[in-house]
């Protein structure tokens, strides 16, 4: 027998991601799975689709983010378990604080049932324990949680160490892959200014959102946001502005929706690629922070020893804050640089945000302005989820020399004999090196702005993948097929050159809609998708009789942004173009490449000018093809007054392609742009 059943206002906790996982043994078994020893999940003869098996000590903590109103689920020890060997003690947790828990479990007693109100809650933890480890194969049967009514968005949010309130915008920015931000007050402009030119001039990171939290009011910040177009976040202070304000980075996840953050000082300057840090995080477990080491030095100070030396805490508190094993936490981490993934900053603000008395501990000594980062390394101590950053990525000129030196366009450090990524001007750091803490301020027009990521990558990467199931030779009715038509060949597998062109001509023509005859395999039509997804109303029509198999699976390959953007149409390329034109569809590019025959050129030619916007791209492949008779169909456009430029047929240098060609035509013909202009 299979348990499935769920209510529809409800969601089962194995079909959500864990933000941090810890079991006794084998590893969290999810959908039935036991998790250790190939075994499934089976209480009293009955199986389970849905269960989360945890053997004890077991924490497994959800973000679920205020979403819902009940949690439920049976409990029990699997059928595996002998009689009195072993037992369980079960526990939720909601941010933190324990709503239910069910005692004593013994396997061979059936399942027993917990259930909470976790109405608004952030976090839950699920808790196993046990005093008899051996073979405590302990199972959250069917675990569920129902849905609250979703209140309104809140215009006003408050950090998670209520140090300001935070204007939500008033429309959300649409989900980003990757957001930098950082928070600016009246008075660090000047460090803002450069930080964020000189993220632009080496970070690398144009595809990302960059939002500035401004933390009071500011005409001079609202300035920068607008020369680095980025996303302005007012915040009003609930608290003296200092270095504690940062913490609103503690918040950002709950302010930009993005798929992985980096948060950064005002005044750090950023000398490299911040790439690696971002691909860091899909290679680090989940729930992970990259943090650099507090002064970049090399002691191995626990978190209760930074407490007392550090930030001034007392014995008195101390015990309210942390456990002896948090205490041991290591290393201390700076908080100027920090990444994550979505999943961890929500953690993160939720574990912060519940921390009781942590925003009037930091407030009672004014003189040690940096408490805030004491909480943040105690937060990453509970969660067990701190991952330790290289320094070069937040050298600390508080506590660290650099040697800089001046480059054609620029400046770097050295650091201990390497180069520095990112300099953090922190503390008395701002008084160092001053001729160097304007140079990127100084560009008044910064090349800014978020830009979209290279999807042509993202083609080849589909592409390679596709090759290696199907080979080479299923590139042989591509750009890449050869003059007989029966295999493909790549001289250059790294660029694709031949497909880099039809990318970059469609993309640089500012194409949104291209029509494809002849889909063949899928191929060109993967590409052309790859140089159109980022505009609005993407399309690419495709038209084939009958198109192969394996051009789906190419397209399955594709990020989805990519592959929606493809349309097949199984009709021959004439009537499918003729519906096109009588429907009133309109394209910025077309490609002809179906039947090779003058006469059909000629004619599908007829109908993608019609189609064509003015001044539109036709391109046409196999323009040199010696099993067809194209080049007279070129021919007679060209008497018919329009200009063909054909590509690929240098008499000398290296061939990339295999003597096919390709035609590229200006839908315009000659004479008329002078007479009427083409808009």
């Amino acid at each position: 027998m299979l348990a499935t059943t769920v209510g529809h206002s409800a969601v089962y906790l194995d079909s959500l991601t864990p933000v941090q996982v810890r079991v006794g043994y084998g590893q969290l078994g999810l959908h039935g799975d036991l998790g250790y020893e190939g075994k499934r999940v089976s209480v009293q003869r009955r199986n389970y689709a849905h269960a989360l098996s945890c053997h004890p000590p077991s924490e497994v903590l959800f973000h679920v983010g205020g979403r819902y109103s009940c949690f439920r689920s049976e409990v029990a020890l699997n059928d595996d378990v002998r009689h009195s060997i072993s037992h369980a003690d079960f526990i939720l947790l909601a941010d933190s604080v324990q709503v239910a828990s069910v005692g004593y479990v013994q396997p061979g007693t059936g399942p027993r049932t917990l259930a909470a109100d976790v109405r608004g809650a952030q976090l839950l933890t699920l808790v196993v324990q046990t005093s008899r480890w051996e073979h405590c194969h302990a199972v959250w049967l069917d675990p569920a949680l129902e849905y609250s009514p979703m209140p309104p968005r809140p215009a006003i949010l408050i950090d998670c160490l209520r140090r300001a309130e935070i204007t939500l915008p008033a429309t959300s920015p649409p989900p980003a892959e990757k957001c930098i931000a950082t928070v600016v007050s009246p008075g660090f402009e000047a460090l803002a200014d450069n930080m964020l030119g000189s993220l632009y001039a080496n970070g690398d990171c144009q595809d990302a959102q960059l939002v500035i939290f401004m933390l009071g009011k500011s005409v001079e910040i609202s300035r920068l946001a607008a020369k680095y177009r980025a996303l302005l976040i007012p915040a009003h202070p609930r608290a003296s502005i200092n270095a504690t304000s940062k913490s609103l980075l503690y918040t950002v996840a709950r302010v930009v929706d993005a798929e992985r953050y980096l948060c950064l000082d005002a005044d750090t300057v950023v000398l490299s690629s911040l790439q690696p840090m971002f691909a860091a995080l899909e290679v680090h477990p989940e729930g992970s922070i990259l943090v650099a080491r507090e002064g970049n030095g090399n002691d191995s100070m626990t978190l209760q020893q930074a407490y007392s030396s550090f930030y001034g805490g007392s014995d008195a508190d101390a015990h309210r804050f942390f456990t002896a094993a948090e205490g041991s936490y290591r290393p201390v981490v700076n908080d100027g640089v920090f990444a994550g993934k979505k999943a961890a900053l929500l953690a993160l603000d939720g574990v912060i945000r519940n921390l009781e008395g942590a925003a009037e501990w930091v407030d009672q000594r004014r003189d040690i302005w940096w408490r805030n980062q004491f909480i943040f390394n105690l937060a990453l101590s509970k969660l067990r989820c701190g991952v330790e950053l290289d320094g070069s990525f937040n050298v600390q000129l508080h506590a660290q020399d650099v040697e800089i030196s001046p480059t054609p366009v620029g400046m770097q450090a050295q650091w201990r004999g390497r180069p520095a990524r990112i300099l953090h001007l922190s503390g008395c750091g701002r008084r160092k090196y001053p001729d160097w803490q304007s140079l990127f301020a100084r560009v008044p027009d910064p090349l800014a702005g978020r830009s979209e990521s290279d999807s042509y990558s993202a083609f080849v990467r589909a592409l390679r993948q596709w090759v290696a199931c199907y080979g080479t030779s299923a590139l042989a009715w591509s750009f890449y097929g050869t003059s007989d038509a029966r295999s493909g060949k790549v001289r250059d597998s790294g660029v694709f050159p031949l497909f880099a062109l039809l990318h970059y001509l469609v993309r640089s023509n500012g194409c949104a809609r291209v029509l494809e005859t002849g889909t063949a395999r899928g191929v060109s039509a993967a590409c052309l998708a790859s140089a159109v997804a980022h505009r609005p109303g993407a399309a690419v029509v495709t038209l084939d009789v009958c198109a192969q198999p394996e051009a789906e699976s190419l397209w399955a390959m594709l990020p989805p942004r990519i592959s929606s953007c493809i349309q097949l149409r199984e009709c021959d390329s004439l009537t499918g173009m003729e519906q096109a034109f009588s429907e009133g569809e309109q394209y910025e590019a077309v490609l002809l490449d179906s039947l090779h025959s003058a006469e059909h050129v000629v004619a599908e030619f007829e109908l993608a000018r019609k189609l064509v916007c003015p001044g539109g791209l036709i391109l046409i492949h196999d323009a040199r093809y010696i099993g067809g008779t194209v080049p007279l169909a070129l021919r007679q456009i060209e008497c018919a007054g329009y200009n063909v430029v054909r590509l690929w047929s240098a008499s000398a240098g290296t061939a990339e392609d295999d003597g096919l060609g390709l035609a590229v035509i200006e839908n315009c013909r000659r004479g008329e742009r002078e007479e009427a202009p083409c808009p």
